[in-house]
């Protein structure tokens, strides 16, 4: 493999205020020689101001005194940077020279910066372009007893910014996670490598999100689980995990059919709800209409009726009209009556039940939604669908899930996923 070449930049400042300008010139030449020495680049880029450059003669006459060369364009470039107290204009430098190295096909580089001297904004600002690009920054160190580095002693401390970047980890993984993409965001946590971050977990809420987003509740169950939410990393989310950790319980818990069923009725619409904050109608839509049915399947067994095998002895014992059993006897397939979303919401009418009544009476308004769902392009069409197509879905849904049960708003509430504040950042 062919090895990258080396490219060290540096910024230059005037030298250190001695009696003699000549003297802290040749001082600050001497420091950054030392440090090419050190650092044996196969290309210097110096930064400097038109009164700075006035310090790179003495470096390339120090390379001399050792019988070498420093030549000009074939061993060191200068970048002008007039702006030196500009942090902005320091830092689009620093990047457009990185930018241009990125966009050489003919070679590969490896580039160090130095932001030890020049104006406190230029290394401020060289700092941060290193720590966005992910450089390798360094700073020259040595014996501070006179206050500078004395000549002689420099030393190359390699700056390591993993805390740093994992700082930068933790706050993308609180925005993947208000954006409900948790495979990214676990990702990135199996990059972070600070052991004072709570990085398991971080794991296991995404994970266990990631399986609630995805309907399976009892692997969404464990993960969450094992989320201690005692941490401050979690303090904006804490209680809502409580509530979330207790909606999971009564799925996969709870002996009452008709609650667990109301609750994953409620994933489902806050499943839908996620899709549309995303742009998806379509996906949305296509969960809300799975809402509609599983509404109407969840009443219809308060009558002990199933819409896969509707007996029809049962809708005889519940005075259903004759008419009416006819008609679903003429659908019955291998000995069953399976029925789907219309006639479910139909025979609830026959049994007098208001979510019957209620589908009736606006029958055509639904059948004009449900018509819109069945031409889009994830159910039998080729339409898409738009936010105000979803938003008349959504009404009608949760309208008819409050009339399904007392408790929908909690349900839909102890339902909702969490947010992070990303503007928090945590003092791990």
């Amino acid at each position: 493999m062919k090895r990258k070449d080396v490219v060290l930049f540096m910024i230059v400042g005037t030298g250190p205020d001695t009696e003699s300008e000549d003297t802290g010139v040749r001082l600050l030449a001497h420091k950054l020689y030392s440090t090419i020495n050190k650092i044996y680049p196969n290309k210097v880029v110096f930064f400097a101001s038109e009164r700075s450059k006035e310090t790179i003669p003495y470096i390339e006459e120090l390379f001399k005194r050792n019988s070498d060369e420093f030549i000009k364009d074939e061993d060191y470039q200068i970048v002008s940077i007039e702006a030196i107290d500009d942090f902005n204009t320091c830092f689009e430098v620093f990047e457009r020279k990185l930018w241009e190295l990125d966009n050489d096909i003919t070679n590969e580089y490896q580039i160090i910066m130095d932001y030890t001297s020049g104006t406190k904004t230029m290394s401020a600002a060289m700092a941060c372009c290193g720590m966005f690009y992910s450089i390798d920054l360094i700073s020259v160190g040595g014996d501070r007893t006179h206050g500078e580095v004395s000549s002689g002693t420099e030393i190359i401390n390699y700056q390591n910014l993993y805390k740093i970047y994992d700082r930068f980890a933790v706050k993308r993984v609180r925005q993947y996670f208000n954006a409900h993409r948790f495979m990214e965001a676990i990702d990135v946590l199996n990059n972070i490598i600070d052991m004072r971050i709570h990085k398991e977990t971080f794991l296991n809420l995404c994970k266990g999100y990631y399986q609630w987003d995805n309907m399976n509740f009892e692997d969404a169950y464990q993960y969450l689980n094992n989320v201690d939410g005692s941490p401050f990393e979690f303090i904006e989310i804490r209680e809502k995990l409580k509530k979330n950790k207790k909606a999971l319980g009564m799925i996969v818990h709870s002996r009452s059919e008709n609650l667990k069923n109301c609750y994953i009725l409620a994933c489902l619409i806050n499943n839908s709800i996620r899709k549309a904050n995303e742009y998806k109608y379509d996906d949305a839509i296509a969960r809300l209409y799975r809402s509609f049915e599983l509404i109407g399947q969840i009443r219809l067994s308060k009558y002990n009726i199933k819409s896969s095998d509707v007996d029809v002895s049962i809708l005889m014992e519940k005075n259903v009209s004759e008419e009416f059993i006819e008609l679903l006897k003429k659908i019955e397939e291998d000995g069953k009556i399976k029925i789907g979303l219309s006639m479910d919401f139909l025979l609830l009418n026959e049994l007098g039940d208001k979510l019957g009544k209620y589908y009736v009476q606006n029958e055509s308004k639904i059948k004009g939604l449900t018509t819109k769902r069945n031409n889009s392009i994830l159910a039998h069409g080729l339409e898409s669908q738009s936010q105000e197509d979803f938003d008349q879905f959504l009404e009608m849904v949760t309208t008819l899930a409050h009339k399904l049960d007392k408790d929908m708003k909690r349900f839909l509430n102890e339902t909702q996923f969490p947010m992070f504040d990303i503007k928090l950042m945590s003092p791990v």
